[in-house]
């Protein structure tokens, strides 16, 4: 007959020789040949581990709850001899029900920090690791419930625990984790500033663990830098989102050739987010003050130094080449892998070429925007047929993005045929939204805008597109405007802008949209024509200013810089002290945007007296 030891020893050579299935069976055998609860509650674990290795993680959960009923069986002195064997029960519970059933696997690893809090009271340094794990674990449970607080409180409590343990190598994945975790939290909590430190020093943990086995973690040292660059493009750190995202490519890169149809994917997606980031670095600078100007000066675009930077004009069409050259190769792949796999890769072809719709929209190729958009919408409206609730708001997102499209065609050629198609694009767009009854912020903005636009396209009439013409003319002195530096021939060509705005005002007396225009006219006037030295022109600006806005501060500001001009310093003061504590649109103080004009009209020559007296009143 066997003995018990024998049956323990066959079973152990089979269970490393990774025979499970005839291990279990042997361990059963010494299970029944054995009284002594040590070896009942090492045996049964052991079997619960080995159903684990057999992934039958219904056994595995029945093996560990005989476990636990063998220890609370148990005389008050055993248990307590046997606690840790108890945790790690717990642990293992809570592992293997934590996709299932996440509330309860929080549960069971409470009990087993519990248990290892107080062995770690009295033994810090034999039960540190364990405690770390408990911790560990409970942090990916909670996260996995959706307690963001707790799961971040105890990836904490593990990080600190993990710190202080000595030469232990097997803690760095745990602690890399833990890292790459709490970033995850801090961006579900939108605490962008935290989650990067947090990726960070994931990052540089994984960067070692990936040197060493490069094969176990390569893939989630990608995912380190994905999500880096995710939480750089938040933060308007653009150069940095695209030097991650291009570290995750060369990672990608490397995994997809080991098995691509894992990683494939993951490598589209990356590329695709690229050409994200290319599309919407907006470097060029839409003013250029570097004589101090500002918007509120009223000189806007006749500023002398409101000229294309060459150079950042460059840079954006290298980016928009870029962008589509990573989309063209992301679209490529998902095209691929849709003919293979329509049903999951789909989408994502549709997702290219609506991004690509974008790039050529934005770089104001008309002609492929709409090639790509209406691929796109081809697509989602397809999809949409079957799965509406899934897919009617990309449907949405590229009506939108069309309707834009032709609002800005629209305006730039004054085509009344673009606004039967956009009101026919967002009666789609209303009755699409019409199967969401949740008010989130996505349809809420989406509703928004539909009813911007139907309201834009449905007031357009003769009167409108009469109007549209004369501004398209006042653009064009505009741009005459731009190309000299001389202020007066900047003002003879903005008197041509005002009497051409004047005289659609008396055709249309009553147009909002005129009277702005004309407002914003009259402030630019006045003050080139401060600038010019020409005194009574910019009275008269300033009076017609008033005449449609009797409140408007810019005007009141260059009515002060006249009084100063004409030696009126009390009548200049009395008006810079009542709007210089007032703050302009770009919530910058009027005191800085009153000292910057002073010191352009002394350096223009038109200000004779010494203006820093009068500079620190207005600061004082």
């Amino acid at each position: 007959m066997t003995t018990f030891e024998e049956t323990i020893t066959t079973a152990n050579v089979l269970a490393n020789s990774k025979k499970y299935s005839e291990a279990i069976e042997h361990y059963k055998i010494a299970l029944d040949n054995t009284t002594i609860a040590e070896h009942k509650l090492d045996i049964n674990n052991t079997i619960g581990r080995l159903y684990l290795g057999l992934q039958n993680n219904d056994k595995a959960i029945k093996t560990f709850e005989k476990s636990l009923e063998i220890h609370n069986a148990l005389d008050e002195d055993k248990a307590e001899f046997l606690k840790v064997n108890k945790a790690t029960i717990y642990n293992n519970l809570g592992v293997i029900v934590l996709q299932e059933n996440p509330k309860q696997a929080v549960k069971y690893h409470k009990e087993a920090i519990a248990i290892f809090t107080k062995k770690h009271d009295i033994e810090a340094e034999k039960y540190a690791l364990h405690l770390a794990n408990s911790y560990y674990s409970s942090g990916d449970a909670n996260y996995k419930k959706k307690n963001l607080y707790a799961a971040s409180k105890h990836f904490r409590e593990a990080i600190k625990l993990y710190k202080n343990i000595e030469n232990t190598p097997s803690t760095i994945p745990f602690m890399a984790n833990a890292y790459y975790n709490m970033g995850n939290i801090n961006t579900d909590e939108d605490n962008i500033h935290n989650a990067r430190t947090n990726y960070l020093n994931a990052l540089k943990l994984f960067t070692k663990l990936t040197e060493e086995q490069p094969e176990a973690y390569r893939s989630l040292l990608a995912a380190t830098l994905n999500n880096l660059a995710v939480t750089a493009k938040t933060m308007y750190k653009y150069s940095d989102a695209v030097s991650y995202y291009k570290k995750s490519l060369e990672h990608y890169s490397i995994l997809k050739e080991q098995d691509s149809n894992t990683f494939l994917p993951f490598y589209a997606s990356t590329l695709n987010s690229v050409g994200i980031i290319y599309t919407e670095m907006h470097e060029i600078k839409d003013d250029y003050d570097s004589e101090g100007l500002s918007g509120y000066s009223g000189f806007g675009s006749l500023s002398a130094d409101n000229v294309v930077d060459k150079d950042k004009l460059k840079l954006d069409i290298e980016r928009k080449e870029n962008a589509r050259k990573y989309y063209t190769e992301a679209l490529k792949i998902y095209e691929d892998l849709a003919a293979k796999e329509p049903e999951i890769y789909t989408h994502y072809v549709a997702t290219c070429r609506h991004n690509l719709g974008v790039l050529y929209d934005e770089k104001g190729d008309e002609e492929n925007a709409k090639s790509y958009y209406f691929s796109a919408l081809e697509i989602r409206r397809f999809l949409a047929k079957e799965q509406a609730k899934e897919f009617n708001l990309d449907v949405c997102v590229t009506l939108l993005n069309i309707v834009t499209m032709y609002q800005n065609l629209f305006e730039r050629n004054i085509e009344i045929s673009y606004k039967v198609k956009a009101l026919d694009l967002l009666k789609e767009v209303e009755d699409n939204l019409k199967i969401y009854t949740e008010e989130t912020p996505i349809l809420l903005s989406m509703k928004s805008d539909t009813q911007y636009f139907t309201q834009f396209f449905k007031s357009v009439d003769e009167e409108y597109l009469d109007i549209l013409e004369t501004f398209d003319k006042a653009d064009i002195l505009s741009e005459k405007i731009n190309e000299t530096t001389v202020p007066l021939k900047k003002f003879v060509l903005h008197i041509e802008i005002i009497k051409l705005l004047e005289n659609k005002s008396e055709q249309f007396p009553n147009n909002e949209k005129l009277k702005q225009e004309m407002l914003d006219a009259y402030i630019h006037h006045s003050w080139i024509s401060l600038r010019s030295n020409e005194l009574i022109a910019a009275q008269k600006a300033i009076e017609n200013s008033f005449n449609i806005d009797e409140n408007n501060l810019v005007t009141k500001a260059n009515e002060a810089h006249l009084y100063l001009v004409r030696g009126e310093n009390k009548r200049a003061l009395d008006i810079y002290n009542a709007i210089k504590d007032l703050k302009d649109a770009e919530n910058e103080s009027f005191k800085i945007v009153l000292e910057q004009d002073l010191k352009v009209l002394k350096n223009d020559g038109i200000l004779k007296q010494d203006v820093s007296e009068i500079i620190s009143k207005i600061i004082a």
